[in-house]
């Protein structure tokens, strides 16, 4: 189902009708600031399970969670007081971090890697699901194969490509996609990884 959403100005109705989908294991398609999402509620194995039937084999490159705060970071995610103040400043942004997984985490995800991305969007959309859901979001980018013919740039694209196999469809706005910028901060050292929309200047990094 395809759902029209003001992308400045999200109707309180349709997010919560997103969260209802959340909470009963449905898969969502989401706009970010650099460009479409498709995820799930943190909450849900069932979902995430799906989730990874839709995007396999590329999970492991581009999946992140979603959070609105830093509090509910700490709890994914080992954050050093490096990292935290590293991040303060950038989040919300563009920017996706790397930083150590809990053991909870990596068993949530299914994942063997030790790491996970984690973001904190600046889309409105996005933050006001975050905010009315509770729970992180697990996203895949926009990119849900390895094929540059599936990069989706409108909930539309999605939809014809997908509309079966997600249960909702927020389709906001066209947003060019660029992707975030990338960096690692395992073991208290800042590692560019992609350079995406989000200035490295606070990094300390040279362009």
């Amino acid at each position: 189902m395809l759902v029209r959403i003001h992308p400045q100005s999200p109707q309180p109705r349709l997010i919560e009708q997103a969260s209802a989908v959340l909470d009963k294991d449905g898969i969502v398609v989401w706009p970010t600031e650099s460009g479409y999402g498709m995820g799930c509620s943190t909450a849900s194995p069932k979902a995430l399970n799906k989730l990874y039937r839709l995007t396999n084999p590329v999970k492991a490159k581009v999946l992140a969670l979603l959070f609105h705060d830093f509090s509910q970071i700490a709890q994914y995610a080992e954050v050093s007081n490096f990292a935290f103040r590293t991040m303060k400043h950038l989040m919300p942004g563009p920017y996706t971090f790397i930083l150590p997984a809990r053991s909870r985490t990596a068993k949530m995800l299914s994942i063997k890697r030790p790491e996970v991305g984690v973001r904190m969007p600046t889309h409105p959309v996005l933050q006001a699901l975050l905010v009315a859901h509770g729970h992180p979001l697990v996203n895949a980018a926009a990119r849900f194969s390895e094929r540059e013919s599936e990069i989706f740039t409108t909930g539309s694209g999605v939809e014809d490509q997908y509309g079966r196999s997600v249960d909702l469809v927020l389709d906001a706005e066209d947003i060019p996609v660029s992707g975030t910028t990338i960096v690692s901060l395992v073991g208290d050292e800042v590692t560019l990884l992609r350079l995406g929309i989000g200035p490295i200047s606070q990094l300390g990094l040279e362009g």
